[in-house]
């Protein structure tokens, strides 16, 4: 993949800019090379460039003179260039040289070596009218160059510019850098975006009317926070559009299943009373579960002190008569007459209810449920049904969920729980209970772990 198709925007800011340094810094290198070259030609003249060449071609004899042993380049020179001359000497006076040369050269030749760099014009025949003078480092040691008739400087000079071993260590440098450099400054300016989505990260369906914050985003990016936090004013009106529905709707449905209840009381007394009896009981505990998810939705539950063995004791023996009419067995017992929660009574009931009519409906024929109450503050909804698989433990509180497809209910009572167990800050946990079965488990804070516990138990049997 193309480095400026990577999905990172900081990738492809970094590859970007490192590009356009690179070509700023050709594009200068250019401009700044032309009249560099224009004033060689203009003052120099030759190409000092050969002058390295000649300074490989000299060597040392046994004798510590020097000898000339000319290399390919200088060997292509000399076939070039018919006038080409050249004269070497070191600070000792040794001396070697190749071609004809000037002859008004000969009192200069006995100073070369106090020169270091001198550009010669005037020296004599017009093929060859001007010489230079460079002093160079070499395997035979220190040299004086002086040549002349040679390459002169062209614009292939201008070319041989971006080879420079300083032009590539700059842009080498330059790339090193920004590549360390500019991934830092990118990420610092996109930390505002960091910000916000951190922000967008801790909005949930259970807080709504939160919205993202422009302040620290760079000015471009503030329309699309602004379409974002439209698009969730959007989504929350809606949901309170839900919300209204349904309780609207749950409202108008207890009238006429309180009406039609009434009804069905004055109808004889057969299996067909039974049958519709239990069909509008469902149809009740319907609303009453879509009115629970109003209330949490729209968080209207009363936090205040209950004594959860009390609560717990209360809803068992309301709902003894569904258990016996059943056939099944409930009981109740607490480890302590007092274990105080702080919580919504009305929530915590509806909890309690909805666990005890998943034990009847799914505990099967006969079965014994027993509802207790711990000191720490947990309570316990068991039955001696077949339980539920492992696998199954976690996917039976998604709503509408069901292991078994049956002809009642709709699937919202242990979402529900969950749902009410995770706003009183509590957990819900599913396991074996004692002697087979199902075993729910709430475990709540308790309101003040430092009050005393009394000792004792609280047992109440309904058979």
């Amino acid at each position: 993949m193309k480095p400026w198709n990577y999905p990172s925007l900081r990738v492809r800011l970094t590859w970007r800019m490192v590009a356009m340094q690179a070509l700023v810094l050709v594009a200068f290198t250019s401009v700044a090379a032309i009249p560099i070259v224009e004033l060689l030609r203009r003052e120099q003249g030759l190409d000092d460039g050969i002058i390295e060449h000649i300074a490989e071609s000299i060597q040392r004899n046994a004798t510590g003179g020097l000898e000339l042993v000319l290399d390919e380049e200088v060997s292509e020179k000399v076939a070039e260039y018919p006038s080409f001359w050249f004269y070497a000497t070191d600070i000792n006076g040794n001396g070697t040289q190749m071609g004809t040369m000037p002859g008004n050269l000969d009192g200069l030749l006995d100073d070369l070596s106090r020169l270091n760099s001198a550009n010669i014009a005037d020296i004599g025949p017009t093929e060859a009218p001007s010489a230079i003078v460079r002093r160079h480092e070499s395997d035979a040691g220190q040299l004086w160059i002086i040549t002349g008739g040679g390459p002169e400087v062209r614009y292939k000079t201008f070319f041989s510019t971006f080879g420079d071993s300083l032009f590539l260590g700059l842009l080498s440098l330059l790339t090193l850098v920004s590549f360390l450099v500019i991934p830092m400054v990118v990420t610092r300016q996109l930390r505002g975006v960091a910000h916000v989505a951190a922000e967008a990260d801790r909005i949930d369906v259970d807080q709504r009317g939160i919205r993202l914050s422009s302040a620290h985003v760079p000015e471009e990016l503030h329309s699309l926070v602004g379409a974002v936090n439209a698009a969730l004013q959007r989504l929350d009106d809606g949901m309170e559009r839900r919300q209204r529905f349904l309780a609207d709707a749950a409202h108008e449905l207890r009238t006429p299943i309180a009406i039609l209840q009434t009804r069905i009381e004055l109808l004889p007394d057969d299996s067909h009373r039974s049958r519709l009896t239990l069909d509008v009981a469902r149809l009740a505990n319907l609303a009453n579960q879509l009115l629970d998810l109003q209330r949490l939705d729209a968080d209207l539950a009363i936090l205040q002190p209950v004594n959860l063995v009390d609560l717990a004791a209360q809803v068992t023996a309301e709902m003894a008569p569904l258990a016996i009419a059943a056939g099944d067995e409930i009981s109740f017992d607490a480890e302590v007459e007092t274990v105080t929660v702080t919580g919504d009574a009305a929530s915590l009931s509806r909890a309690i209810v909805n666990l005890i009519q998943n034990a009847v409906i799914h505990g099967g024929s006969k079965t014994s449920i027993r509802v207790g109450v711990g000191r720490d503050g947990s309570l316990r909804v068991a039955d001696s049904g077949p339980g539920i698989a492992e696998e199954h433990r976690q996917s039976i509180f998604e709503p509408f969920n069901r292991i078994v497809p049956l002809d009642q209910g709709a699937g919202l009572g242990l979402n529900l729980v969950r749902d009410i167990v995770t706003r009183h800050r509590g957990q819900i946990t599913v396991g074996d209970a004692p002697g087979g079965g199902a075993l729910f488990e709430i475990s709540l804070p308790v309101a003040d772990p430092r009050s005393p516990m009394r000792g004792g138990l609280v047992q109440a049997d309904v058979i």
